[in-house]
């Protein structure tokens, strides 16, 4: 549990924290907490959300399967779909979790990339200059020869990176919290916390994504996965606040560097010293190294189990030949996205979170369970209500699954509708002009 807890800290904690400071430096300190509490736990109902959905199919027969005592393992989001959407609702899913991963996976890479090349120029100085595109090209490499050997392969390299991610923030803590201004902390404006703040912040707690793979590795059990999905969710709004706090806190206000986040992580570098800056690179190669270690592998599963399902399991025989070309098939575009546009790391983050996050892991989860606790209820009715309340809990209902009944899961739809809806006219509106 403690390996998939830090799983999903890890794939939350990434380039979005990066971004975080340089999407709510207008709002301000007091805001930024704000929505980042509500960020949080909109990630950890909708986690909860995609928890029961996954247990249930999985129980029902579809690819999550079962162990071998017949215990329900955790069905993909596209099984999901399949299950309790239909077609249209598969292939809208499919559109959107590939949008949201390749979106995540094309900014960590083109990122990832300039970290490399500038690794290598320091440590060898200028007689050796590695092009960040090449830099994309090894960084993926990297995680796509982890992705092939599955979940437990990324987990172990996983503890490693988010052990250094935790190891150069508290340092980072250490240096800048005694140099935090209260004047600088009480500067405010909330109306400039939507709609790139809230993406940002709906972005960088997303790990809604290995849910599945999570319940699958704690063997299908639900209430495992849910604590860890309760730690692993709470690591990153503690380190986002503090985070906020450090960089908020010490880098006076500048218009011009709000909204670019090379300028903003300068900013704190040259506000804290080399030492400070030293810290930032570590830190930063860290949190986008773990985050691709989680999007990477769950981009890869979500291929294997589209090819898996429309091919019926007949290819499942291949083993890891499949896995290294499914692993092509999934990581090969982002690679040649980050290589075309280099410098798309903020951009795809802010339409993901919104467009892609809050769509897939906020809408079609709630439709979903909405429909499978239905179709549960039809069941019993079918049967004349013989059969008793503990053994429908036992047999059909989730433990731990998300309080408020279907007004809770309405009330997620109606809150993801208010967040996405205007941004689709937003975009709407720019492609017109």
């Amino acid at each position: 549990m403690l390996g998939a807890s830090l799983l999903f800290a890890g794939t939350a904690v990434g380039a979005g924290m990066l971004a975080l400071p340089a999407e709510t430096a207008t709002a301000g300190f007091v805001p930024s907490s704000g929505a980042l509490l509500f960020c949080w736990a909109f990630t950890y109902a909708t986690s909860l959300v995609t928890l029961e959905a996954s247990w249930s199919v999985g129980r029902g027969g579809g690819t999550g399967g079962g162990d071998a005592g017949g215990n329900p393992l955790g069905a993909g989001f596209l099984s999901i779909a399949r299950e309790t959407l239909g077609p249209v609702g598969e292939a809208v899913t499919a559109l959107l979790f590939w949008f949201l991963l390749t979106s995540i996976v094309v900014a960590y890479t083109a990122e990832g990339g300039q970290l490399i090349s500038d690794a290598v120029t320091e440590v060898a100085g200028t007689s050796l200059w590695i092009p960040p595109v090449v830099g994309s090209g090894i960084f993926a490499s990297i995680f796509a020869f982890l992705a092939i050997f599955g979940t437990s392969s990324v987990d172990l390299v996983n503890r490693v990176l988010v052990t250094g991610l935790i190891g150069s923030f508290l340092s980072l803590l250490g240096v800048g919290l005694p140099q935090i201004s209260a004047d600088l902390l009480s500067r405010g404006e909330w109306g400039a916390i939507y709609p790139a703040g809230i993406s940002v912040g709906i972005l960088s707690f997303g790990a809604q994504n290995v849910v599945p793979t999570l319940l699958q590795y704690l063997g299908g059990d639900a209430v495992r996965t849910r604590r860890a999905v309760l730690i692993g969710s709470i690591i990153p709004l503690a380190m986002y606040t503090l985070w906020e706090a450090v960089f908020l806190g010490t880098v006076p206000f500048d218009p011009s560097t709000a909204g670019s986040k090379m300028q903003v992580v300068a900013a704190l570098g040259e506000t804290g010293g080399d030492a400070v800056r030293r810290m930032v690179e570590i830190f930063s190669t860290c949190a986008i190294g773990s985050s691709m270690a989680g999007a990477s592998v769950s981009l890869v599963d979500f291929f294997q189990d589209a090819i898996v399902t429309k091919t019926k399991g007949e290819l499942l025989e291949k083993g890891p030949n499949l896995r290294r070309g499914v692993t092509f098939l999934a990581l090969a575009p982002p690679v040649g996205l980050a290589y075309a546009y280099p410098d798309v790391f903020l951009g795809a983050l802010e339409n993901a979170g919104l467009l892609g996050g809050v769509s897939l892991y906020g809408v079609l989860p709630a439709i979903s369970v909405i429909r499978l606790r239905a179709s549960v209820q039809e069941d019993d009715a079918s049967l004349g209500g013989t059969r008793s309340a503990n053994v429908v809990d036992e047999k059909e209902t989730m433990p731990g699954r998300l309080a408020g009944g279907a007004l809770m899961l309405y009330a997620l739809l109606a809150l993801s509708a208010t967040l996405v809806i205007p941004e689709f006219f937003r975009l709407g509106g720019q492609l017109l002009q």
